[in-house]
């Protein structure tokens, strides 16, 4: 598992298409194609150049000294590094991979995106749980946040 550089389409336009080939959400290895904005893909651009990568693993193990190795990024290496990055951008308390993926899920109902459409970005395979992740983003713009806001106005 994991990604290789093979699964990485880097389009005219700026941005790219990442092909995950089996993950979590699907573990009979379907496959999914995941959208990367401008700076994401310009972001992995950037590595993909640094690190010297033609083929084979896109996250690799990265010595003390700055060297590349062939050896794929294994999952502790992604978790410290996220959780690195988290106390660096001053958050604290419990962060992961996960935290992200709510994270994004909550960003994303909070400007008013459809739960179908969460469900869909995270590749959730039910709206269950995207649908637990964003219950207060929704009640707050759900039907009685609307009848309430639209009363105090009428009000005024």
């Amino acid at each position: 598992s994991g990604l290789n550089a093979e699964d990485v389409s880097f389009l005219p336009n700026g941005t790219a298409e990442v092909l995950i080939r089996r993950s979590k959400t699907d573990q009979h290895a379907r496959g999914d194609v995941v959208h990367l904005g401008a700076v994401a893909a310009e972001r992995l651009r950037s590595w993909i150049k640094s690190a010297g990568i033609e083929r084979g693993p896109l996250f690799r193990q990265v010595n003390r000294w700055g060297s590349v190795s062939e050896r794929r990024l294994g999952p502790d290496s992604v978790r410290a590094a996220i959780k690195r990055r988290a106390r660096e951008a001053g958050i604290r308390g419990r962060v992961s991979g996960h935290s992200l993926r709510i994270g994004t899920a909550q960003k994303l109902a909070e400007e008013g995106t459809s739960l179908v459409e969460i469900q869909k970005e995270g590749r959730w395979k039910s709206p269950d749980m995207p649908a637990y992740y964003v219950r207060g983003q929704i009640a707050s713009r759900g039907a009685v946040a609307r009848h309430r806001a639209a009363e105090q106005e009428a009000k005024k």
